[in-house]
């Protein structure tokens, strides 16, 4: 029997997965990264969900979807969040090959 080393969990997935699995893989890092900055942002400051929707005048549920990252903000929404937590909100195109591509 041949012996596999796993040096990590997304080696595996790598090999594992068609192009399809590997976009929705990319999709959902976004997703988390919104919910852990959210997140952090909320615990860094000792407020509940409660208190941040107040600040961003947002429902308590709403809060909980967007530091849950199963939730897809548009980016009007994520626009009006980062304005009301003093947060400067850039969105980078880039090629491949990390090139942003001239118009």
């Amino acid at each position: 029997m041949d012996e596999i080393i796993l040096k990590s969990a997304w080696n595996l997935l790598d090999k594992i997965s068609d192009d399809n699995d590997k976009e929705e893989y990319e999709l959902y890092d976004i997703y988390y990264l919104i919910a852990t900055k959210i997140f952090d942002y909320r615990k860094a400051r000792g407020l509940s969900q409660k208190q941040l929707a107040e600040i961003l005048g947002i429902t308590q549920a709403m809060v909980s979807k967007l530091e849950s990252g199963d939730y897809n903000p548009t980016i009007g929404q994520l626009w009006k969040v980062s304005k009301k937590l003093g947060w400067n909100l850039k969105i980078v195109l880039e090629d491949n090959e990390g090139k942003t591509p001239q118009i």
